[in-house]
């Protein structure tokens, strides 16, 4: 359709002003838009971006972006001590953050794995030996993962905790054996342990926090993680 211009010309008589009239009355799309209303929209529709994708490109907050999609670090203690239960086993796990080191211990009573690793990002990584795992979210005052032993996996859930609860190991030679323990205290008095002697479990009683083992009839004392972690 030509555009009609603003002015007539005269010699367009009496019949083109009629006609004129007619199509005055009738609705009609706007200048330079072809396809009418509709068509309009639908392409402004696939011409602009969802807000989603504003937010995305230009960085503007969005009511779907979180910490997870921005990038934005955690910030991880320095210093950091976790201990809690593992879903669907039944044993404690703690997690211990000095620096960017960290290290790593599940017991159960019967089984036990020591873990060592570093803490990147925000992200615990320990491994230990038979195929151990442990990845962690450290945020939010708690330890948040999954530990693998072999083919098991577990989730658990780790809050933070304050001595005298935590992670403690004792090692020792008594009467030529050699001696380790490993024991995790919960702040409501759930406790687990296990005692090795020259590699094999012993029935040995998880002692009071801060009290030592009694091993062989002598008594052996624990060890707080900044005492052994450079071990690790």
């Amino acid at each position: 359709m030509n555009r009609l211009g603003p002015v007539l010309t005269l010699a367009a008589g009496a019949a083109t002003a009629a006609v004129l009239g007619v199509l005055s009355t009738a609705p009609s799309a706007a200048p330079d838009a072809p396809g009418g209303p509709s068509e309009v929209a639908l392409a402004t529709s696939q011409a602009a971006p969802a807000p989603a994708e504003i937010s995305k490109a230009t960085g503007t907050p969005g009511a779907a972006r979180t910490a997870e999609t921005t990038g934005t670090a955690v910030p991880v203690p320095a210093r950091a001590d976790y201990a809690g239960r593992v879903r669907g086993d039944g044993g404690l796990i703690a997690v211990s953050v000095r620096g960017g080191r960290a290290v790593g211990y599940f017991c159960d009573g019967r089984s036990e794995a020591w873990l060592k690793g570093r803490v990147t990002g925000g992200t615990v990584a320990l491994t230990g030996p038979g195929g151990a795992s442990v990845t962690a979210r450290l945020d939010g005052g708690k330890a948040t993962g999954t530990l693998e032993l072999g083919s098991r996996e577990w989730r658990f859930t780790a809050p933070a905790v304050k001595k005298p609860s935590g992670l403690y190991r004792a090692t020792a030679v008594v009467r030529g054996a050699t001696v380790r323990a490993g024991w995790i205290y919960l702040p409501d008095g759930s406790r687990v342990g296990l005692t090795l002697v020259d590699g094999e479990p012993v029935d040995v009683a998880v002692p009071e926090p801060g009290e030592n083992a009694t091993v062989r009839g002598e008594q052996v004392g624990p060890e707080d993680v900044d005492e052994f972690i450079g071990e690790f």
